[in-house]
């Protein structure tokens, strides 16, 4: 880790304006894992930062399990360890996820994904959304230098040349010199702003649960696109995986409705016994499958990350490893006007932060969204589009490490992605 990152002068850091006590230098709306790294981002630069959470403080302390498992890349983990809150997540909560298999349709045939053609032992860790929530207010809760404030629902934003101003429902007004939204891909914030976003409705529902399999996984991930809909499991430990089956709207309202024995079972015939049988071992969650991709992700005063920038649909596993990779990014470039005296807010920096995230996010969105579409269809026509991208991927080695390189990002592509942020001095409770 670059070594000049470890200390920015708190006098090079501040703006020029009065302090006062409702004037801030970042806002940010959103408690979420998106809103709480790029707080954490932004620690020792000697900005006044508070982040706005509409929920009681106890659901970010100690956050309901909500059946996600987040798929994280190695440079995601990288970035999570910088921010301390890496070594706050317990052994126990951390999967290896060493491979992944693709399977289309009832073939016996599979794309295989193997860590080791990119040089790297596993593709990443699982790790549940909660226990990523938890350690990153873990990690925020010991800093002195940022605000969480909770309870508190923004009703109004303003943001021009000289600022951003949010009101609350309680009727006390904020102003910062700038203001990033981190408020789902159902963005008010970014509504409230003006900027548009296109959204993608797949018209599918995704189910998820953790199940005891009666047959190992062997810590891999399967993808498995199958008449009536994707089937994704999820490798956790001892035995254990989290289970994601899409559905349409009706199905899934049906399906929500059985009882955990006889999902249980109707889950292990869809995926033709090749688990054995199955324990349920959670509730079961549902979630629409709805993709955003924010038209802008800067203004005057204004920027997006997370997936209120863009929301992704789950199948390559890519939403939340874009989404700590934005706070990465807007991180640097404000870091980068503290350290040459330059405002925080101003747009030259926040369209370069764009073009960076745009130049990421973009391709792998859209590629992602036709990928879900093309596997969504029982067509005639995608069949055999789906067949030929199968046997492409099988055949040509460079294809599969190509998408390898994707879903790892090991460290010797460090280079060519954002520079690291501010590794913190660890303290004794690490």
């Amino acid at each position: 880790m670059d070594k000049e990152w470890l200390v920015t002068s708190p006098k090079t850091a501040r703006t020029d304006r009065p302090a006062s006590q409702d004037r801030q230098d970042v806002i940010i709306i959103g408690a979420g894992p998106a809103g709480l790294s790029m707080a954490l981002g932004l620690r020792g630069t000697g900005l006044r930062v508070t982040v706005i959470e509409k929920l009681a403080e106890s659901a970010i302390t100690d956050p309901d399990f909500d059946g996600r498992e987040i798929a994280l890349s190695h440079r995601s983990i990288e970035i999570l360890d910088d921010l301390g809150a890496w070594p706050r997540i317990g052994d126990s909560d951390k999967s290896v996820l060493r491979s992944a298999k693709v399977i289309n349709g009832r073939s016996d045939a599979c794309l295989h994904f193997d860590a080791n053609a990119v040089g790297a032992d596993k593709l990443g860790y699982l790790v549940s959304n909660q226990a990523i929530r938890k350690s990153l207010h873990q990690e925020l809760a010991a800093s002195s230098d940022v605000t969480l404030l909770c309870e508190a629902e923004v009703t109004k934003i303003d943001t021009g040349p000289r600022g951003a101003s949010v009101t609350l429902a309680s009727g006390e007004t904020l102003r910062s010199d700038l203001l990033i939204a981190a408020d789902t891909r159902f963005s008010f914030a970014r509504r409230t702003v003006g900027i548009s976003a296109s959204m993608h409705d797949f018209g599918r529902t995704m189910i998820v649960s953790r199940m005891a399999f009666e047959r190992p996984h062997h810590q891999i991930a399967w993808e498995c696109f199958v008449p009536g809909g994707a089937i994704a499991v999820l490798p956790l430990n001892d035995g254990e995986a989290s289970l994601v089956m899409t559905y349409t709207p009706d199905e899934a309202a049906r399906h929500m409705a059985m009882d955990k024995e006889a999902y249980a079972q109707h889950a292990a015939r869809r995926l033709d016994q090749r688990f054995g049988k199955m324990k349920p071992l959670s509730r079961r969650y549902s979630y629409p499958l709805v993709a955003t991709y924010a038209n802008r992700f800067v203004d005057q005063g204004f920027a997006l990350v997370g997936d209120a920038a863009v929301g992704m649909h789950p199948v390559t596993a890519h939403g939340f490893n874009l989404g700590v990779q934005s706070t990465q990014s807007l991180s640097k470039t404000i870091r980068d006007a503290c350290r040459a005296g330059r405002p925080i807010a101003a747009m030259r920096g926040l369209q370069k932060y764009e073009r960076q995230h745009r130049a990421l996010s973009g391709p792998l969105y859209f590629g992602t969204n036709a990928l879900a579409e093309l596997y969504g269809r029982e067509d005639t026509v995608s069949n055999l589009l789906r067949k030929a991208l199968f046997d492409t991927g099988r055949s040509l080695s460079p294809v599969r490490k190509m998408i390898m390189g994707r879903l790892t990002q090991t460290s010797s592509q460090k280079a060519k992605l954002t520079a690291p942020l501010i590794r913190k001095e660890r303290s004794s409770y690490e």
